[in-house]
This record gives C-alpha cells, sequence and structure tokens, in this order.
C-alpha cells in the first residue's frame, strides 16, 4: 500500500533548536511533494511561527496542521480550514491553575502570543519564535474568546510532576500534552494533531492506511497512532516510541529523510 500524505511533527522530529532543515530531508521533502505526496507540517506552533519552515521548504505544499490539531490551515495562504477553539471557562481555568503552581502561563489568539508575565521564559520564547508578543498582567479579565491552546511552561528537570499536578486540576474533557521539554500544553481531547490528520485525509479522499505520520512528543501521540504507519522519532518520549509502528532514526540522523527514502519515494516501490 503506496503512502499517500506524511504528517510530520517539526520541532525535535525534522529540526533541532535550529530550525533549519537538514540538506537531506530538505530533498527528500521537496521529492515526496514531486511525486505527488502530500506532506504536512502538524506542529504545535501557530501558523506564523511555521514562517522559517515554509520559506526553507519552499511553495506546492498544500495544508498545514497548527496548535496541535486546533487549525487546519492553507499552506501558502494560512487561511483557515478547520478551527477550534477552547471555550472561555477552560482558558480561565488554565490561567487559574497556572497561577496556582506559581507556574508561567501564555494564550495564543490568532498568531498573537499574550504572557500574564515577562518571565525568562517569555523573552526566549519570543527570541525563539520570533512572534508577536506582549504582556497582559491582568490575564484573567483578558476577552479570552478564539483560544486554541493555553501553554503553560514548568522547569524540565520537574516537567512531569507539574504535568500530573496540572491534570490532576483539569476536567476530563481537557488534556495536557508536551512538545518540547517543560511545556505543558493544554487543549480539548477531541481537538489533537490525530483529530486534525484524519480530518484532513477525508478531506483530501485519502484512506487510513495510505497515511504516516512522524513526531517525538506526547502531542504527536495522537496523529502516530491514527496514521496507518505511525513513527516515533529515536530521540523521542518512551510513551511514544510504545505506541508507533515503527522507531525510526533520531532528528539528528535525518530520520524523516530514511522514512521517506524507503517508504515513499517511487525508487522504494520499485
Amino acid at each position: 500500500m503506496s503512502i499517500r500524505l506524511v504528517a510530520l511533527d517539526i520541532d525535535d522530529t525534522l529540526v533541532d533548536h535550529s530550525s533549519l532543515i537538514p540538506e537531506r530531508s530538505l530533498r527528500a521533502l521537496r521529492a515526496a511533494q514531486a511525486q505527488g505526496t502530500e506532506i504536512v507540517l502538524a506542529t504545535g506552533r501557530g501558523y506564523l511561527g511555521t514562517k522559517g519552515i515554509r520559506a526553507q521548504l519552499g511553495e506546492g505544499f498544500r495544508y498545514i496542521v497548527c496548535f496541535g490539531g486546533a487549525l487546519v490551515a492553507d499552506y501558502a495562504t494560512g487561511e483557515p480550514r478547520i478551527h477550534r477553539f477552547l471555550s472561555e471557562e477552560d482558558v480561565a481555568l488554565c490561567i487559574r491553575i497556572a497561577n496556582e503552581l506559581g507556574l508561567h502561563v501564555q494564550i495564543y489568539q490568532g498568531d498573537e502570543v499574550i504572557f500574564q508575565k515577562f518571565t525568562d521564559f517569555a523573552k526566549e520564547y519570543c527570541a525563539y519564535q520570533k512572534l508577536p508578543c506582549r504582556t497582559d498582567e491582568h490575564l484573567l479579565e483578558h476577552d479570552l474568546r478564539h483560544v486554541p491552546k493555553v501553554l503553560i511552561y514548568a522547569p524540565p528537570e520537574q516537567e512531569e510532576m507539574y504535568k500530573q499536578q496540572v491534570v490532576e486540576r483539569l476536567p476530563k474533557h481537557l488534556h495536557a500534552l508536551g512538545s518540547k521539554p517543560g511545556f505543558i500544553e493544554i487543549g480539548d481531547v477531541s481537538v489533537t494533531k490525530g483529530s486534525a490528520l484524519k480530518a484532513l485525509s477525508e478531506l483530501l479522499g485519502i484512506r487510513q492506511e495510505q497515511t504516516a505520520a512522524i513526531g517525538d512528543n506526547t502531542l504527536d501521540q495522537d496523529m502516530i497512532q491514527w496514521a496507518g504507519t505511525g513513527c516515533c522519532v529515536a530521540n523521542g518520549k518512551e510513551a511514544v516510541k510504545a505506541v508507533a509502528d515503527m522507531v525510526i532514526p533520531a532528528q539528528a540522523e535525518e530520520g524523516v529523510a530514511w522514512y521517506l527514502e524507503n517508504y515513499v519515494l517511487e525508487k522504494a516501490q520499485d
């Protein structure tokens, strides 16, 4: 069965902290796209946060999944195809939980990031993501509509402890997932990269068994489980490896390129 759609995470799957796509991976992605395979970036980032990656990939790609599945957008324009938000009550609850635990919290509205406090993490995040950012110390009084996810940041060495404490305080319809060390990303359990991949596959008329997904962290787990072939890079979380169909080479060893070369590109089908 040929693979017609490949969904792949960005951070620590396709790129490292430099956000530069390795040359071999870039060649393989462009070759797969040129032969008609749908290549879909599926990320926790917002649309603007993928600008540098999209600039490296170039044109010809059709869709992108952002905010962990809350937004499926046109690759070239960012125009929403599917967009799902948290309720204002749920956003407020997440902010209160972060405050109770003494942790950094931020919300997203469009491509703007709004911090409750401009912490060291906020400064680094702004510099790395190159996004419009601002601080609102009265975040609970802010307009909390149209928020796709809430990000709580914990010291990476204490991430699991704090994530458990966050989960214990969340209602059952919300979950807390991870994308990078220290990131606790809160969204609706029905809104995941997996649900976005399913919706996009149906839109494109591609069967589940013709899809593949590649990721590294718990934010990717649902799409790895849903895809016909789910792959976790060797540097990924052990829990994600456990549910993957394949553990492929690490990001540093260009696992994305390895998978495309061996299972997607036409020469691999000969």
